[in-house]
C-alpha cells in the first residue's frame, strides 16, 4: 500500500509541473544517489542544470547537502522531500555557469552518506566542456557592429549647454582660487602629554589576544614600543632605532632616570627580548605583571610628578 501511494503522489507531482523521479519503482538499496546534466558542452557563462536525486530509507537519516562546485558560479535549488516506494526521495536542481577558460572542465562526484557513517551513495564524475563565444565564425560575426557610428547632428542647444558649462567651470575656478588665498585658519590642538598617551596604550593592551605564539609576541613587541616611545617623548631619547643594550646605555649616560628607575626599565626590557628573542613562553600572570610594572614606571617618571618632586 505504501508503495501505491508514493507512486501515485510521484506521478501526480510530475503531471503538475514538478520533477520526476529517475526510478521507476524504489530501489532495492538503503541509499541511491543519482545525478544527470542538462548539457554535454555550453559556452563560457552559459547556463545548464545538474539533477541530483535521492533515496534512502525512511529509518536512515542521510547528510546531503550538495553546493555549487569549483569554477562555477551557481546557486542549489532543493525541494522538499516526499515518500517514494516506503522510503524518503529528495530532489535537488543545480544552476551552473562555468566562469572559467574555455576547455575541459570536470564536476567532482556529489555524495550523501549516513548520519552515522554506515552508508554513502557517491555519483559519478561528470565532463563538460566550455566552448568560447569566438570559436565560431558566426557568433563572432555576431559581436561585430551591424553597422557604421551613429552619427550625432549638431545642435545649437547642445552648444548653447556646452558654452554655459564652461562659463560655470570658469567661475567656480575663480571662486576656488579666490578661497585658496585666504590665510588657513589657525589649527586649534591640545596635545596630549607622552604619559598620558602611554598609559591609554598600555590599557587598550589589556585586552589585547594572548592565545598563541604570534600574539604573545606581539603583545610583548607592542608593550615594549609603548614604553620606548614613552622615554623618547619624555626625554627626547632615540628609541626605536636601538637595541636594547644601545639604549640602555644612552640611558644611563644621560642620567635622567634613577639608578632604581634604570634598573626596573632593563629588567621590563629584558623580560620582552627574552619573549621575542628567546622563545619564552610566560603565563597570563606574567602578561599582567609586565603591564603593571610598564605602568608604574610611566607613573613613576611623568613630568608632572617630577616637577612636583623637585618643588618638595
Amino acid at each position: 500500500m505504501k508503495f501505491s501511494s508514493g507512486l501515485c503522489l510521484t506521478m501526480l507531482f510530475a503531471a503538475c509541473g514538478g520533477p520526476v523521479a529517475p526510478w521507476p519503482a524504489a530501489p532495492h538499496v538503503s541509499i541511491d544517489l543519482k545525478v544527470s546534466s542538462s548539457a554535454s558542452s555550453v559556452p563560457v557563462l552559459g547556463e545548464f542544470e545538474l539533477t541530483l536525486d535521492l533515496y534512502h530509507r525512511s529509518d536512515l537519516p542521510v547528510e546531503f547537502a550538495p553546493v555549487v562546485p569549483d569554477g562555477f558560479d551557481g546557486k542549489v535549488l532543493v525541494v522538499e522531500a516526499q515518500e517514494f516506494g516506503g522510503g524518503i526521495w529528495q530532489h535537488a536542481v543545480i544552476k551552473l555557469r562555468p566562469v572559467s577558460a574555455p576547455g575541459k572542465l570536470m564536476i567532482p562526484p556529489f555524495v550523501a552518506k549516513a548520519t552515522d557513517g554506515s552508508l554513502s551513495a557517491t555519483t559519478p564524475e561528470l565532463e563538460l566542456e566550455v566552448l568560447s563565444l569566438l570559436a565560431d565564425k558566426e557568433k563572432e560575426a555576431a559581436l561585430e557592429a551591424p553597422s557604421d557610428p551613429l552619427s550625432m547632428p549638431v545642435r545649437w542647444g547642445f552648444l548653447a549647454l556646452l558654452a554655459a558649462s564652461l562659463i560655470a567651470g570658469i567661475f567656480l575656478i575663480g571662486w576656488f582660487y579666490r578661497r585658496s588665498r585666504r590665510p588657513p585658519p589657525l589649527p586649534i590642538s591640545i596635545p596630549v602629554p607622552p604619559h598620558v598617551r602611554a598609559l591609554r596604550e598600555l590599557q587598550r593592551l589589556r585586552s589585547a589576544a594572548r592565545s598563541s605564539e604570534a600574539e604573545v609576541d606581539a603583545f610583548y613587541v607592542a608593550t615594549s614600543d609603548v614604553l620606548r616611545r614613552y622615554l623618547e617623548e619624555r626625554f627626547g631619547l632615540h628609541a626605536p632605532e636601538r637595541t636594547t643594550e644601545e639604549f640602555l646605555l644612552e640611558v644611563e649616560h644621560a642620567k635622567t632616570l634613577s639608578n632604581t628607575q634604570c634598573r626596573e626599565l632593563r629588567s621590563f626590557l629584558d623580560q620582552c627580548d627574552l619573549v621575542k628573542f628567546a622563545a619564552l613562553r610566560p603565563d597570563e600572570v606574567v602578561h599582567q605583571a609586565t603591564l603593571d610594572a610598564a605602568e608604574r614606571f610611566v607613573e613613576d617618571s611623568r613630568a608632572d610628578r617630577a616637577f612636583f618632586a623637585k618643588s618638595l
